[in-house]
């Protein structure tokens, strides 16, 4: 398996945390229900497998790994997304912030040989930051809904742009063991990320045969996602994950997406949680 993939795919951040609020619902899902926990330190980890394109905008999957963890301590949270990380700084406020930083392979050595012979995106290292407003008991006892942006940029010259999204989620108990959620999120990046990864350079278009293309920043893509967990022990679960993307305006128009790739965007995986 190529570095690029094992780099992207092992934090399941395209395929888990499509949007932010569903990474946060996902953590609020898996963490112990015991309320003394929350006076010391706690938190939970997530490890599975599942399918994702191969780069964005393929037509093409690929098997990846699914991880995601959690951690609760003095008043804070800290999710880890493969290589991303974030820092809620008020995990128990309606009104929730914090930063965010991570690190993005870019795209080199992909399946597709016509896209492979594009120029490679370098890696870049991102730092940002987050706020949601999260709310509890609205429909029922037990649900949550979160509405969630977040926002990155490149700060290492990878590809000098920006990208960010906004999205909503909302999770309900079906049963004192299972729960259920849907996500609804949309995507926006600049000029340059998005020129980045859905451009074609005049001597990639020589290279490639695609032609040549400029790709403008704006909508990027929306995303529907559903999500299933089931406790099987006060410590031990099982969680489930469906996603849907498409993508749109220049994104979706490039002759990357439209000739050797697909505006569908299709990911899922499962995995095992553990508590503690």
């Amino acid at each position: 398996m190529r570095n690029h993939r094992e780099l992207v795919l092992i934090a399941g951040v395209k395929l888990a945390m499509t949007s932010f609020a569903a990474g946060s619902a996902l953590a609020a899902d898996l963490k112990n229900a015991d309320d003394e926990r929350s006076k010391g330190i706690h938190g939970m980890v997530l490890l599975g497998g599942g399918i994702a394109p191969d780069f964005e905008g393929s037509a093409e999957y690929a098997a990846i790994p699914f991880a995601f963890a959690t951690l609760r301590a003095y008043g804070a949270e800290m999710q880890i997304l493969g290589p991303e990380v974030a820092l809620n700084l008020r995990p128990d406020a309606v009104f929730q912030l914090g930063p965010v930083a991570g690190y993005s392979p870019g795209r080199d050595d992909v399946s597709n040989t016509v896209v492979d012979r594009l120029d490679s995106v370098d890696a870049a290292f991102e730092v940002g930051g987050f706020a949601k407003l999260r709310f509890n008991g609205l429909l029922a006892q037990s649900d949550v809904l979160e509405l969630s942006a977040k926002l990155m940029a490149d700060i290492s010259g990878g590809t000098d742009g920006a990208r960010g999204s906004i999205g909503a989620s909302y999770m309900v108990a079906v049963s004192e063991r299972a729960r259920i959620g849907v996500n609804v999120s949309t995507g926006f990046a600049t000029d340059s990320y998005m020129d980045a990864y859905f451009g074609v350079t005049g001597a990639g278009a020589v290279r490639s045969g695609l032609p040549a293309y400029t790709a403008a920043g704006g909508l990027k893509d929306v995303g529907l996602g559903m999500m299933a967990t089931y406790n099987l022990t006060e410590r031990w679960g099982v969680l489930g994950r469906l996603q849907y993307t498409r993508l749109l305006g220049d994104a979706a128009d490039s002759p990357i997406v439209t000739e050797e790739g697909s505006a569908d965007q299709f990911m899922a995986g499962v995995g095992i949680s553990y508590s503690f």
